[in-house]
This record gives structure tokens, sequence and C-alpha cells, in this order.
């Protein structure tokens, strides 16, 4: 009898094993498919908002005006927060579904680089070459991360080639102090290659969730 009952338990282990890699496998699975219906709007929010303002940016300094229009860099997280809520809001109208341990891990992700940013722009203050570099390489790896949590090749994709493309801050950097450059335009290309990540990396990718999301 007691050889039966310490039997017992080990011809659930594989059944148990098996319903729990379903369950994990589904809730992939299910965030994998939420990030192809309902975040490309996000990604287009966030992404033409970064680009436009970094290219206004840039005007500003290369055409040398007001140095007052440089508060223009917060409309970044006014619009894109404002974007976040809005989109959440109808998403809750619509019946989204509760989040699963899959969403709150990305989620999690997102919310730690996201402190990290405010930690950077306290630390890197008056250092703008250094912060577009951190933003870019940072936000790299949380896209990276999450293509990779919820199986999305695009969103892997997409980080890697944004994390590769933040090298180009450095080595313009090297550039700089190995020859003598003068040229504004090439002084604050910075915030260009900064905005083209963005587009790499958030646009690209929120266009063709757009299109599936349009064809299903």
């Amino acid at each position: 009898m007691n050889e039966m009952k310490n039997s017992a338990p080990s011809t659930n282990e594989p059944s148990d094993e098996r319903r729990s890699l379903e369950i994990i496998s589904q809730m992939i699975a299910d965030t994998s498919r939420k990030i192809e219906q309902n975040s490309s709007l996000y990604f287009l929010a966030w992404g033409y908002t970064t680009v436009l303002v970094s290219i206004f940016e840039y005007f500003v300094w290369v055409a040398d005006l007001n140095k007052s229009w440089l508060w223009a860099w917060w409309l970044i997280p006014v619009i894109g927060g404002c974007a976040t809520l809005i989109l959440n809001r109808r998403e809750r109208k619509v019946g989204a579904h509760p989040k699963s341990y899959v969403d709150r891990s990305v989620s999690a992700v997102w919310t730690v680089l996201g402190l990290s940013w405010w930690i950077a722009f306290v630390v890197f203050f008056g250092n703008a070459s250094a912060f577009y570099f951190l933003i870019a390489y940072t936000m790299g790896i949380g896209t990276t991360i999450s293509g990779a949590i919820c199986r999305q090749r695009l969103l892997t994709i997409c980080g890697a080639m944004s994390i590769l493309l933040s090298v180009v801050f450095p080595l313009k950097r090297w550039a700089m102090i190995n020859y003598t450059i003068t040229e504004p335009a090439v002084i604050y290309a910075d915030i260009l290659i900064f905005a083209a990540i963005f587009v790499v990396m958030m646009i690209v990718p929120g266009h063709i969730y757009l299109n599936r999301a349009k064809k299903h």
C-alpha cells in the first residue's frame, strides 16, 4: 500500500507539467496576439511624436533659434503619455482581456527602463549625446526583450537593430574629438540619429502591426 501511495503522485507529474507548459504557451500566444492587434497605435503615437519633435529640435539648434524652444522636448512624454491613457481607456471599453503573467512581465521591463531614464536624465544633464545613446540603447534592449518574451520576431529584430544603430553615437563622438568639425548640421546630428532609431524601433513595427490588424 505504501508503495502504491508513493507511486501515485508520479503518475500525475507528467500531466501537471504538460498542463503548466500549455498554460505558459497560451499566455505567450495571447500576449503576442494582443501586441499584433492592439500595440500598433502605441508604437505609432510614441514613434511619430519622438521623430517629429526631434526633427524640430534639430532645426532649433542648427538655425540657432530661441533656446526656449528646447522645452518642446517635453512634448514627447506629454503627448505619448496622453495617447497611452486614451488607448488604454479605449481598450477597457471594448473589453480587453485581463493581463496575464507574461503581460505583467513585459510591463515590468518597461517600468524599470522608464525609471532608469529619469535617473539618466539627472546624471547626464548637459551631456545630450550620452543621454541620446542611453535612451536608444536601453529602449532597443527593452524592445528586444519584449519580442523574445512574446515570441515576436519583428520586435526582436527591430530592437536588435536599434541596439546596433545606437553605436553610431560614440562613433560620432570619437570623430568629433579627433577631427575639427564646426558645422552645426554635423555637431547636432545626434538628434537625427536618435530620430532614425525611433523610426526603426517604433514606426516600422507600428505600421506592420497596423496592416496585419486591418487584414484580420
